[in-house]
């Protein structure tokens, strides 16, 4: 298969050729059009030198002269004298005297200068170069001199160093494409072979991207690919070793307590707890599955979406409330600000999003602390916060907190039974609906964590 190296040079190469065949044409037809304008004036000039060199010479015999000045300058000559006597050297004089008229031999004769189209009959017009009468005088008699140039003069120095031009010009150019098109393929064969490594797993490829073209940008393009390919697959391993150890733990502790009530010393109080803690990491396990599925189910982007217009204060309401015997049992207050607001969304998603806040923030506040939820526009969009009395977040954990299984040092308390999944899929949700969720940044996140959820009332149009 021939490759890009080849076609661009084959390219360049038949581009140079044209180029320099039609500059070549173009330039023969200027010099040939010059030629013919000044050739009626190099003709007087030669009429003349041969009239002076009769003088000089005074040659015996003028058949003999314009015969050797035919020879000589490469001219059909034809010489009439007054007393119509005729004299005539050269390849085409006998088409001369074909084409001559009386009349423009009485113009001669009465001194103008005549122009004579002097050619063939199978020739096509005009291919030859015109002849041109002058009155002379050779010796004491007067003559009507025709002469003819027996073909277009050419100038051959010209058209060898013409010649040597465009050849030398086809000889650099040549060079220089070759060059150029090394340079611009080298960088493709580059990219090439990085992205074979990509498609091989092998991530840490990196491009120079020093060129301001765009090659560059291309190259700046692949390298910002395989810096998110590798981040994707540190993510994809981090995923996947955090399933297996979220799912090892309580499948150790369900194995373990099924084969402790294989015992007969097992007393009946016991096995109570062990079948209460084997029915709690089934809860967990099913939970951690049902939250695995749904996170793809988003991701997808084939998560169902059902918009439509509610009220989001009466909803936030009815999330507190299905939450009461939670915050009942810790004895906590939860306090409500809200606006009326109606929002365009997909009701059962932003539930969930609700939700798993709003067990975060219970599971994390002490007995008799405080949630605080509120309800509100601003700027256009729909604000949300969620703020509690809790153990906060740590400076550390806030730029991961939203990352999948990740849980804070202070919340790895298995007993909280948690997966570190409920804020991936609320920040998965909101973006969905066009907004964003973060840590309050005026709130203190050391005296109890605050959330700060941005909505629009209806999710734009993709």
């Amino acid at each position: 298969m021939r490759g890009l190296y080849f076609r661009i040079t084959a390219t360049f190469l038949v581009i140079v050729l044209i180029s320099i065949g039609v500059a070549f044409l173009f330039t023969n037809q200027m010099f040939k059009r010059d030629a013919r304008g000044q050739l009626p004036n190099q003709l007087e000039k030669s009429i003349a030198r041969i009239e002076q060199l009769y003088a000089v010479s005074k040659p015996a015999d003028l058949q003999a002269f314009l015969e050797e000045i035919s020879s000589l300058q490469g001219q059909s000559i034809v010489a009439i004298s007054s007393s119509n006597y005729l004299v005539r050297a050269g390849e085409r004089s006998e088409l001369i005297m074909e084409r001559l008229t009386f009349e423009q031999l009485r113009k001669v004769f009465g001194g103008s200068s005549v122009r004579l189209d002097v050619y063939a009959s199978e020739e096509v017009s005009p291919p030859s170069p015109p002849a041109l009468g002058k009155l002379v005088s050779f010796g004491n008699e007067r003559w009507a001199l025709f002469v003819q140039p027996n073909r277009f003069p050419q100038n051959s120095n010209f058209i060898w160093t013409a010649v040597t031009l465009l050849v030398t010009l086809l000889l650099v150019g040549s060079v220089l494409i070759l060059i150029v098109a090394r340079y611009l393929v080298r960088p493709l064969k580059m990219m090439t072979n990085a992205a074979t490594r990509m498609s091989q797993g092998d991530f840490s490829v990196r491009l120079p991207a020093r060129r301001g073209d765009e090659l560059g940008e291309l190259a700046q393009g692949m390298n910002k690919m395989a810096l998110s390919l590798s981040q994707l697959e540190m993510m994809r391993q981090d995923f996947v070793s955090n399933v297996s150890h979220e799912m090892q733990s309580p499948l150790t502790s369900i194995g373990g307590f099924a084969e402790a009530l294989r015992s007969e010393e097992v007393t009946g109080a016991e096995r109570e707890r062990y079948i209460s803690i084997i029915k709690q990491e089934s809860m967990r396990l099913s939970r951690l599955s049902e939250n695995l599925l749904n996170l793809a189910s988003l991701d997808s982007q084939q998560h169902p979406f059902h918009p439509q217009p509610y009220r989001l204060d009466r909803q936030l309401r009815d999330v507190v409330l299905a939450c009461e015997p939670q915050w009942m049992a810790k004895r906590q207050t939860v306090e409500l600000l809200m606006e009326e607001t109606v929002i365009t969304a997909d009701r059962d998603q932003l539930n969930q999003v609700w939700m798993n806040l709003l067990a975060n923030s219970m599971k994390f506040t002490p007995e008799d602390g405080k949630i605080f939820l509120s309800l509100s526009e601003q700027n256009g969009s729909i604000v949300v916060r969620i703020t509690d009395t809790g153990i906060g977040v740590h400076e550390e954990d806030r730029e991961r907190i939203f990352e999948r299984f990740y849980k804070g040092d202070l919340s790895r308390d298995r007993s909280q039974g948690g997966s570190g999944l409920g804020l991936s899929i609320a920040q998965t949700i909101i973006h969905i609906h066009g907004g964003t969720i973060a840590l309050d940044p005026s709130a203190d996140q050391l005296t109890g964590a605050s959330f700060m959820i941005k909505l629009p009332f209806a999710r734009a149009a993709a």
